[in-house]
């Protein structure tokens, strides 16, 4: 093989890879944006609650205190807005919505 061959061969194939690379980047996924606690609609029993509430971390430990009955198995309590909230953890469905007295 020639040296001309090969510089020739060795051009083409930088060049794309570097056109693969391009072609990768702008297809590249966009950010998923969580809901805002602000800007949430409005919750309404049977409706679904955002993910972030289905989440173990979103639940209230201290639910007895807070004068709430014992959540219904594979749901949780949760605060949203100034709304607690029962929310069954596998779908998402809302129970039960107990406002907070002041």
């Amino acid at each position: 093989m020639n040296s001309k061959s090969l510089i020739a061969g060795l051009a083409i194939l930088g060049c794309v890879s570097v056109a693969s690379f391009t072609a990768q980047a702008a297809t590249a996924p966009e950010p998923t944006i969580q809901p805002s606690r602000d800007n949430m609609r409005e919750l309404e029993v049977g409706s679904r609650s955002p993910q972030e509430f289905q989440r173990p971390a979103a639940a209230l430990k201290d639910w007895k205190a807070k004068g709430l009955e014992e959540p219904a198995k594979m749901s949780q309590w949760v605060r949203i807005n100034d709304k607690y909230v029962e929310v069954q953890t596998t779908n998402g469905q809302i129970t039960k919505i107990v406002p907070i007295e002041k």
